[in-house]
């Protein structure tokens, strides 16, 4: 006897029919082929001339960039908010009637709408979405995170410490998920494959520490 365990952390949904597990077969919601994380701290302490100014000023800077680029995250097609299997819950899929990837997907159209119907309610009748769970993958997320710091000796035993951070320094953008609800036949949808949404651009923010 075989069995099949719901690998369910809800953020694409629940089963579209607990009666047919099977359809549930596909990557989980947090899949994500390729996660490359790198973080450096480089003190910054090279000038070794006579010249007291530059020594103070050039020496002493610690800089910590923290880059990390992570492939897409997979998306479910759905149904909309439309009832075909009639089972109280709307949370089935779209049909597959074509081939969903495109070779150069686009924030405008990120995969091959088309290749989705939503499946209508027929009384009496119900019907699954033939759509995978999950398979299709949004865009790849990159980002750089840098931290410039150094400590200042006073008087006494004091400290000051400064510290400038900035987040996605370099302003790079990263595509959110796409609308994933399919319209009804015949309709049309602003939102069906269309990326709207992108991840924090730049931000800085600078930092005092007097330590006594």
């Amino acid at each position: 006897m075989s069995s099949v365990e719901l690998h369910n952390n809800t953020t694409q949904g629940l089963a579209q029919n607990y009666s047919k597990l099977s359809e549930e077969y596909g990557p989980a919601d947090t899949d994500q082929r390729h996660v490359f994380s790198m973080s450096v701290n480089w003190e910054i302490d090279y000038y070794e001339g006579s010249n007291a100014v530059l020594h103070n000023v050039l020496n002493g800077w610690s800089l910590s960039p923290i880059i990390k680029l992570r492939s897409g995250l997979p998306f479910t097609v759905t149904n909309g908010n439309v009832d075909a299997n009639l089972d109280l819950n709307t949370n089935d899929r779209a049909n597959l009637i074509g081939d969903p990837k495109l070779d150069h997907p686009t924030k405008a159209q990120w995969f091959n709408t088309a290749a989705f119907v939503q499946n209508p309610v027929v009384t009496g009748v119900a019907t699954d979405g033939s759509a995978g769970r999950n398979m299709l993958y949004g865009p790849m997320y990159h980002n750089v995170d840098m931290a410039i710091s150094r400590s200042f000796g006073l008087k006494g035993r004091a400290t000051l410490r400064l510290r400038i951070e900035g987040t996605n320094l370099f302003n790079i953008v990263s595509l959110g998920q796409p609308g994933v609800s399919a319209p009804a036949a015949g309709a049309t949808s602003a939102t069906f494959g269309v990326i709207r949404t992108a991840y924090s651009m730049r931000k800085l923010q600078l930092g005092l520490r007097l330590t006594f």
